[in-house]
């Protein structure tokens, strides 16, 4: 490929769980999990983020299969919250090892969406995961993570200009909540 001008792109499995060696211009999507990032980048391969416990928005509506009466193998439903608080930095300390990471991407399969779905699945959740991917979940100011309840009015007001140029996307919260946010934080959470 490289001949070619071409990069080879492919998933982790075969490098991180069977020994492959691949070329060290390959770019491995990490999609098993949180720690596949990191894995990636000690192999000293280039990483996209993409775990599916954080970044595949078709998960959550149960099983797919007709004779099956259980969830599907990657629920559940991942909310604007799990997206927004996973960085993919995390436990890379090595500034060159981070240069390793170069992105993200959120995954829709088909298996439970098409045309009549797709707006309501992507959005906000992706605004969600386009903010982190761009700036980061740490706040420049405090140097701490960004809280969702100062994130959420935000999305929602992004929320709000998507619907009124026609693209339905799903709700952050009731709107009683949007209304009232302070009587909408989860007891364990509110400060």
């Amino acid at each position: 490929l490289g001949e070619m001008g071409k990069i080879a792109f492919a998933y982790e499995d075969p490098v991180i769980n069977y020994n492959f060696t691949a070329k060290n211009t390959t770019i491995l999507q990490a999609w098993v999990g949180e720690e596949s990032v990191s894995k990636i980048v000690d192999k000293g391969y280039r990483a996209i983020a993409s775990p599916w416990n954080r970044y595949y928005l078709d998960c959550g509506n149960g099983s797919w299969l007709s004779n099956f009466e259980g969830n599907s193998w990657c629920d559940p439903y991942k909310g604007w919250q799990q997206i927004y608080s996973y960085n993919p930095l995390t436990n890379i300390t090595d500034p060159e090892k981070q240069k390793l990471v170069l992105g993200g991407e959120v995954a829709l399969f088909s298996a439970q969406s098409d045309e009549t779905t797709v707006d309501r699945y992507l959005w906000p959740r992706t605004a969600a995961f386009a903010e982190i991917m761009w700036s980061g979940n740490i706040d420049p100011v405090t140097n701490t993570t960004r809280e969702p309840s100062k994130v959420a009015p935000r999305l929602t007001d992004q929320r709000f200009r998507m619907v009124a140029r026609g693209i339905m996307a799903g709700p952050l919260q009731p709107l009683w909540c949007i209304r009232h946010p302070e009587a909408c934080l989860h007891p364990s959470a509110a400060t």
